[in-house]
């Protein structure tokens, strides 16, 4: 439970920072539907922050797939956030990356003006495929 609060708050704030664009888009987007023209209106730190938190939400979403079924006499934050330590000291997170080798890698691919229209998590997928492959 924990761990979908976790993703829910990692949302929020990506959501924060989609609100504070520079008026990328007229009204507010839900963060799964942010696209390259958000990407390219945001500064470092709102790049930073974005991929923060998805890596953060990615990573708790895996933790909580991973996780034993929580019990009264276990804290699920505390489940979560060792199943995490785990799947990262076995390097086996499916988002392994640092945030600045994504924000380089969405940098290149929306540089090109016809790719602004692809939604930022399908090209985060995409690019984590590419990366993680042998």
């Amino acid at each position: 439970m924990k761990g979908v609060l976790i993703a829910g708050a990692a949302i929020a704030a990506i959501a924060a920072i989609a609100a504070g664009a520079a008026n990328a888009r007229p009204g507010p987007q839900h963060p799964t539907l942010l696209t390259g023209v958000e990407w390219k209106a945001y500064g470092s730190t709102e790049k930073q922050a974005y991929l923060n938190g998805f890596l953060a939400g990615a990573a708790a979403e895996q933790a909580a797939l991973a996780a034993p079924p929580v019990s009264a006499a276990h804290d699920s934050a505390a489940t979560s956030s060792r199943v995490i330590a785990e799947l990262m000291a076995g390097k086996k997170l499916h988002f392994p990356y640092a945030p600045s080798v994504y924000s380089a890698q969405l940098d290149d691919y929306f540089w090109y003006t016809d790719h602004v229209a692809t939604p930022i998590v399908d090209v985060m997928a995409s690019v984590n495929r590419r990366m993680l492959d042998p």
